[in-house]
């Protein structure tokens, strides 16, 4: 049970700041319950355990009493502390029927699980940072679990003082609560607004955007791969494992996106945060094992990459704000993929070579300097590339010398690059035409 291990660490961590020896059923007892049971809303769902509220009708909001609620906290520490792991004292520990889909984070080593850690997996679940697509993080970098800790208090508050918002949504909260810290310095002194919409009809928090999260922690640790674990509890239990998140890789396209819209003048600028939408979902994201650039690859840029199958789409670029905004976020993760200042130079060379080619022509020839444009920006291949230059060349021999560069550089371009050499030469290539029209 790793949710076991984060419940751990974050005991040690508040013995370490508050000077004491609590135990992880000490923690669970005194700081634990009472802030995520021991109240009308539970933070928590409670699972298949005594802990769970029954159906309320949120009509006549009615809720566990005192006594109730007391009841159910003996009832759990009763199964803890007389049966072995499963769901009846535990979210994370395996039913006992092995093949049933509520089985979660179980292996079939029979290693020992002792009373301590069935009480911190409780905690650790309570850490955990659910995101867009119903999976959830668990984090063992002590900075974030300190940022969770703190957030605990502000959502039961929260819970409290909202007359509809509706509880057992600690692990969507955390997403939200954790964007925030991360983003503000000053968070403990700060006002905190929530970010999210809550739905008039049961107060449910929309769940976070999985880039959002991996953004805010990319601005606060740039140079660290952090260890992460994935999965999904509820009806159906998944696991999806450990990944890593190259956090340098994609502060890389935060730092590009900044760099872009820093060389635009009365264009207005959205933070990446809010307009950054990813071509996989956080799953699929996932099946590498690690997520870098390639995964949170800009949604629908794939339709501008060389085409083996069918005819590739030219960029068409408006002068309107959206326009601008999904302009610069395409460029910017093309140009963190190249991360080569020698290949984007060149690419941008090679963008105005073939727009004066086009532009300087009489209007006769025209059209078909324009087909040689879009037949070289359609090239699958670097050797089609190299290929679909000569007849540009015969029309343009006083390029020759930049066409003998390009074609060499081209040759000697790792064939992974090539595609984002090609998709960059295109957006430049469009852009400029939108600048002349």
């Amino acid at each position: 049970m790793y949710a076991a291990i984060i419940g751990k660490k974050l005991v040690e961590l508040t013995n370490q700041n508050a000077k004491k020896k609590l135990s992880a059923k000490e923690f669970w007892k005194e700081i634990f319950i009472p802030l995520f049971f021991d109240d009308q809303k539970y933070l928590l769902s409670g699972g298949n355990t005594p802990l769970e509220n029954p159906k309320i009708s949120w009509e006549k909001k009615k809720y566990p009493t005192p006594e109730e609620r007391t009841k159910r906290i003996e009832a759990i520490k009763k199964n803890i502390e007389s049966g072995v792991p499963d769901t009846s004292n535990s979210l994370v520990a395996g039913s006992s029927d092995l093949e049933a889909t509520t089985s979660g984070q179980i292996t079939s080593f029979k290693l020992p699980l002792s009373q301590e850690e069935i009480y911190a997996s409780w905690i650790g679940v309570g850490l955990g940072v659910r995101v867009e697509g119903g999976f959830v993080i668990l984090f063992d970098k002590e900075e974030i679990i300190k940022l969770l800790f703190e957030g605990w208090q502000k959502y039961r508050e929260l819970v409290n003082d909202t007359t509809n918002l509706k509880g057992n949504q600690i692990e969507t909260w955390n997403g939200h609560w954790l964007t925030f810290a991360l983003g503000n310095a000053n968070y403990q002194k700060e006002l905190f607004v929530p970010p999210f919409k809550l739905d008039k009809s049961v107060g449910k928090i929309e769940t976070q955007g999985w880039i959002k999260v991996l953004f805010a922690l990319a601005r606060q640790f740039p140079n660290e791969k952090l260890n992460v674990y994935i999965c999904s509890l509820g009806q159906t239990n998944t696991t999806v494992g450990f990944i890593k998140i190259n956090l340098p890789e994609i502060k890389r396209e935060i730092e590009m996106y900044d760099y872009l819209f820093g060389e635009l003048k009365d264009v207005g600028k959205r933070a990446i945060d809010e307009v950054y939408n990813t071509q996989f979902a956080f799953r699929t994201a996932c099946q590498n094992g690690i997520i870098g650039l390639q995964e949170i690859q800009p949604k629908t840029l794939r339709e501008y990459f060389p085409q083996r199958k069918k005819e590739g789409t030219l960029p068409k670029i408006k002068s309107d704000e959206k326009s601008i905004i999904n302009y610069n976020i395409y460029l910017s993760w093309v140009l963190a993929m190249l991360n080569n200042k020698t290949t984007i130079q060149t690419a941008e060379e090679t963008a105005k070579v073939l727009q004066e080619y086009v532009a300087t022509t009489s209007s006769r020839a025209k059209k078909t300097q324009a087909i040689n444009v879009d037949t070289l920006l359609e090239s699958t291949t670097r050797k089609v590339f190299i290929e679909n230059t000569i007849d540009i060349l015969k029309d343009n021999p006083s390029k020759s010398e930049f066409f003998n560069r390009l074609v060499e550089e081209i040759d000697k371009m790792q064939a992974d690059k090539y595609p984002y050499f090609l998709t960059l030469v295109k957006f430049k290539y469009a852009y400029l035409n939108t600048k002349k029209s």
